[in-house]
């Protein structure tokens, strides 16, 4: 048998260049996802499952329902994620950029500072 080379996916491959923000690019938010994407599925086909099932449904058609259920779910949870994560993502690259701007504005403080000192030296 042949080897087949493993594909690079695309989640893996590293962040485009061009300056965008992406979600896929922060670890957190991958996982993040994954996770919720993993537990809405399964609570919605054990829910789904068992409501039908109580409601007098054929167990086939309970557990089909509950699978139909699971899946529509994990697409619910898997945008409600990007969402929520796309906006955090953009709160923690804006609080980055103040503290480096407070960081500049206090060096820049500090060296007008040093400056007036030297100069009343003089």
């Amino acid at each position: 048998m042949a080897k087949k080379k493993k594909k690079e996916r695309a989640s893996d491959a590293e962040p485009a260049g061009d300056g965008a923000v992406r979600v896929v690019a922060h670890p957190r938010a991958r996982t993040s996802v994954r996770r919720w994407r993993g537990r809405a599925g399964l609570l919605a086909l054990i829910g789904v499952t068992w409501l039908s099932l109580r409601a007098g449904a054929p167990a086939f058609d309970a557990v089909l329902r509950g699978l139909a259920g699971g899946v529509v779910a994990q697409f619910v949870a898997w945008a409600a994620g990007v969402v929520i994560w796309r906006h955090l993502v953009l709160a923690e690259l804006a609080a980055h950029r103040d503290a480096r701007a407070a960081a500049a504005a206090e060096r820049r403080a500090a060296a007008e500072q040093r400056t007036a000192v030297i100069a009343a030296r003089n």
